[in-house]
């Protein structure tokens, strides 16, 4: 049986068609925004951010429309489509189909590179296990990689959480990069470290204070006669509340003026938080251009690779998770939604052979590990 012809003319659209074109046409624009809001800083429009993240539900809401239309053979088919394609490269940012799949064996001076926010090591026990600091060492040392880089650190000068000498001799990642943003009764420290197994010859910090968990610190590592540096991240974080989290746990069902209270709380911390990240993001990205050397970017962004900050850092870096990665990436999971925040991302020369996301639940956040090289050493 021959296909119908494809109609073409909206004349013959007549009641419910001419309401779902109308619908399609606003689903369009509103995929059309979230593509370019990415390219706002949120320092100059916070509320960029917010369309930039709707990516994912707005191109859903575009495929409907897309398959509405394919079905029915109509011209409209290319409004959805055009959108869709004018924002490829935000698209495939959004899942990577396991048939696109294929981990390459590593050559033998590959080395392994993970990065893992770690959440203090269950410092306060949240997971309420108390072997679960055990676990997270049982796993890393499994795991076995070549350079480690923790966001949510914590090592303690006496008693169980003796972190820096216990990764060390685990691992047998002799050289070791740390620095503390916090530290009380002189012993406690909370702060971002990057452990190696190769040499680590230099070393410094981007938009570093005193007191804050959020900042990056960058090292630079000797692979046989080449120098990488490896820049680890933690942008700044929301710092949402326990009551936060529970009231958009529960925001569906909640609208009483309690609930709109807390709306304009969770709002202001997003506002300062993004503000705030924007200027990370940039201090980070005028810092790599400067770099005489290939760099690895690694760490937690959070943030999803929809928004101005993932954009503005990868610039022409490769994400490893898009080389090798599989399905939707995610890697924070505290919240209803799962997210993809925690990223690899590195200069053209290097290679990545592999990428995983570990779904171990140690964390909030799971870890992500890369098999990578540099490309002249093939």
């Amino acid at each position: 049986m021959p296909y119908p012809a494809i109609e073409n003319t909206s004349a013959r659209l007549k009641g419910w068609g001419k309401t779902v074109f109308f619908l399609n046409l606003i689903a369009a624009l509103a995929l059309l925004v979230a593509q370019t809001s990415s390219s706002i800083s949120p320092e100059k429009y916070w509320p960029a951010e917010f369309m930039a993240n709707s990516y994912p539900a707005v191109f859903l809401l575009n495929v409907v429309f897309l398959l509405y239309w394919g079905l029915r053979r109509h011209r409209f088919f290319f409004l959805s489509a055009a959108i869709i394609l004018i924002g490829y490269d935000k698209c495939i940012r959004l899942y990577r189909p396991a048939i696109a799949k294929f981990d390459v064996t590593p050559p033998k001076n590959a080395f392994k590179m993970m990065s893992f926010n770690v959440r203090l090591f269950d410092l306060y026990n949240w997971s309420g296990n108390e072997k679960n600091r055990k676990s997270i060492m049982d796993f890393l040392q499994h795991e076995h990689p070549d350079i480690l880089c923790f966001q949510e650190y914590f090592h303690c000068d006496e008693g169980a959480f003796r972190n820096n000498e216990e990764v060390s001799s685990l691992l047998s990642l002799p050289y070791r990069s740390i620095k503390y943003g916090l530290t009380t009764r002189k012993i406690n420290h909370w702060g971002i470290a990057t452990f190696s197994r190769y040499p680590i010859v230099d070393e410094g910090t981007l938009f570093f204070e005193e007191g804050k968990s959020n900042f990056c610190l960058w090292s630079d590592i000797v692979k046989g006669n080449d120098t990488i540096r490896v820049y680890n991240v933690h942008l700044q974080s929301n710092h949402f509340k326990e009551k936060d989290y529970q009231f958009m746990e529960h925001a569906d069902s909640l609208m009483s003026d309690e609930e709109l209270v807390n709306t304009k709380n969770v709002l202001r911390r997003i506002r300062k938080a993004v503000r705030l990240r924007a200027k990370q993001a940039n201090e980070l990205r005028a810092d790599m251009e400067a770099c005489p050397y290939p760099v690895i970017v690694c760490g937690d962004f959070n943030d999803t690779p929809f928004s101005y900050f993932y954009q503005t850092i990868r610039g022409d870096l490769k994400d490893a998770f898009l080389e090798k990665g599989e399905g939707f990436g995610y890697t924070y999971f505290s919240l209803p939604v799962k997210f993809r925040i925690d990223y690899i991302l590195h200069s053209d020369h290097l290679q990545t052979y592999s990428f995983h996301t570990k779904e171990v639940k140690l964390s909030d956040h799971y870890p992500i590990t890369a098999w990578m090289s540099l490309q002249q050493e093939d």
